[in-house]
């Protein structure tokens, strides 16, 4: 069982994960708000959510940090073994290479070690999307995904 905290302003990311990971994953994972970890508690994943305000940020210690690259000068913040960023920019591990109306194209720029110990290669991958699904919402449910030892190909958005 792995313990995901998510850090967010709002619950849209809670909500977009609570919905989208497949079933098979959400019965491995306890999905919670970072606030609601107990002090001391290491979460195995931190996930940021895209539209943290940086008032709603917090300490926190986790085993991995997914973090938004526009925010990463939160990593700071928190006491990590490892953080991989996800955004639009090419200094983000996790980026966009193409996005379409009904699908987009993930690429993992850089090697990423997941939680099970395993090292991803640089590739990409393409998913399907509905119309008005936010892309960095897929982007960081990819992002745990992967980073929880789903095989690329079987990602979902």
């Amino acid at each position: 069982m792995y313990t995901i905290g998510v850090l967010e302003s709002g619950g849209g990311l809670s909500s977009f994960l609570a919905a989208n990971l497949p079933a098979e994953l959400r019965e491995r994972v306890r999905l919670c708000p970072a606030a609601s970890l107990p002090q001391g508690t290491r979460a195995d994943l931190l996930v940021v959510s895209p539209d943290l305000r940086g008032e709603d940020a917090a300490p926190a210690v986790c085993r991995a940090l997914l973090v938004p690259g526009r925010l990463a000068p939160l990593v700071g913040a928190v006491e990590a073994g490892w953080a991989v960023s996800y955004g639009v920019s090419p200094k983000d591990s996790l980026s966009l290479s193409s996005l379409g109306e009904k699908d987009l194209c993930l690429s993992l720029q850089r090697e990423v070690v997941t939680l099970t110990g395993d090292c991803l290669e640089c590739q990409e991958l393409c998913l399907p999307r509905a119309s008005r699904t936010s892309p960095f919402h897929v982007l960081a449910c990819a992002g745990v995904q992967l980073l929880l030892g789903v095989p690329p190909e079987e990602v979902k958005a």
